[in-house]
């Protein structure tokens, strides 16, 4: 499928899916907890629905890593598609971290807003402490949440470095850190001129329990994060080279 039909296809899906938008709206008035769990079901269907129509190939391994308790999802952050992928197989509610422009995407704002998701405002450092500090308190009451700390999508299987303080949602909450590390999706939308057959690998790596580290691993602890993603994203793309 060329892209143009296929944004258009979506866009059309996508009308018609976020009819149920209304009912998460009243849901949202007699009980928040459930409208966003209701709302990250719903999004879960429409993100393995995409997966599907786009032929999308996913390996996924790690589920089992996955704790029962709330936490904080650190991923990579190659391209938009990391949503669907992330949301479509992990099987806990999160919301994102997300950046302040799309939120003023039609629909697609609105379904990151109903599963519980924050915006920052990269561009304004007080700003940007504000929203962190909004994902300390709503983990704190209980939610999950998932930060991509690179600030934006590579486009590539390559990692940028991870901006600082993106740590701070898991320190100043002190929940366990689930590093993921997702290769490929920037293939799906953003590269090359067909929609159709990509592979995408998804790696959810053992949490990190923040409240076992003393301090020097706090210090180091974005590095550490860093080098588990990397290393697998590393590992992924010589596994490639030498299958070609």
């Amino acid at each position: 499928m060329i892209k143009l039909l296929w944004y258009l296809y979506f866009s059309i899906y996508l009308s018609v899916s976020s009819l149920s938008l209304i009912k998460i709206k009243f849901m949202q008035k007699r009980s928040p907890k459930d409208a966003k769990a209701y709302a990250y079901e719903r999004a879960q269907h429409i993100s393995r629905y995409v997966l599907k129509v786009t032929k999308t190939n996913m390996e996924v391994s790690g589920t089992e890593n996955i704790p029962k308790e709330n936490c904080v999802f650190i991923s990579n952050h190659q391209a938009i598609f990391d949503g669907f992928a992330l949301v479509a197989y992990i099987n806990k509610p999160f919301g994102f971290i997300a950046k302040i422009e799309i939120k003023r995407i039609p629909l697609i704002g609105r379904w990151i807003s109903s599963i519980g998701s924050i915006y920052m405002n990269r561009q304004n450092p007080r700003e940007a402490i504000k929203s962190i500090q909004e994902g300390v308190e709503m983990i704190k009451e209980g939610h999950s949440i998932l930060i991509f700390p690179e600030g934006t999508r590579s486009l590539s299987s390559k990692m940028n470095s991870f901006k600082k303080g993106s740590m701070k949602l898991a320190t100043n909450s002190n929940v366990a850190i689930v590093p993921i590390t997702i290769d490929g999706t920037y293939n799906v939308l953003e590269v090359g001129k067909k929609v159709t057959g990509n592979k995408v690998k998804m790696v959810i790596h053992k949490p990190i329990y923040v409240d076992l580290l003393n301090k020097e691993e706090i210090q180091n602890l974005s590095k550490t994060v860093q080098d588990i993603i990397e290393e697998e994203l590393n590992s992924i793309c010589k596994l490639r080279e030498l299958s070609m």
